[in-house]
């Protein structure tokens, strides 16, 4: 009887548990700020290190660049993050912003299939 009773409770219990966790993920995703802006580059080695530079930071969300529209598309915790220190990281790995140039050395030093005709 009693294995019974926590065959029918534990599936309950674990969906109730489940919905209030998607329900926080939910909230956590209203506090997110989006952005987009323009991030030069080529390839999909160009897009690896731009999301990478984003990507597992403290305070984004998720970072995603589009090869074809050289768009980037950013969500951030304003309270950790900003535009301009997410335009920063891009540039520290050798790619130039709608306003932010990387530094030469940096952009030398990118693979030959990522150097980009830049503006």
């Amino acid at each position: 009887m009693k294995k019974t009773m926590l065959k029918l409770v534990m599936p309950a219990f674990l969906g109730v548990s489940m919905l209030a966790s998607c329900g926080n993920a939910q909230e956590a995703d209203k506090s997110l700020t989006k952005a987009e802006f323009k991030v030069y580059g080529n390839c999909g080695m160009c897009e690896k290190t731009i999301e990478g530079s984003l990507n597992g930071q403290d305070g984004i969300g998720n970072a995603d660049w589009d090869k074809e529209t050289k768009m980037i598309t950013v969500t951030y915790d304003p309270k950790k993050m900003d535009e301009n220190k997410i335009k920063e990281k891009i540039a520290g790995v050798g790619y130039d912003t709608d306003s932010h140039r990387a530094d030469e050395s940096v952009y030398n030093n990118l693979p030959g299939c990522c150097q980009y005709e830049r503006p």
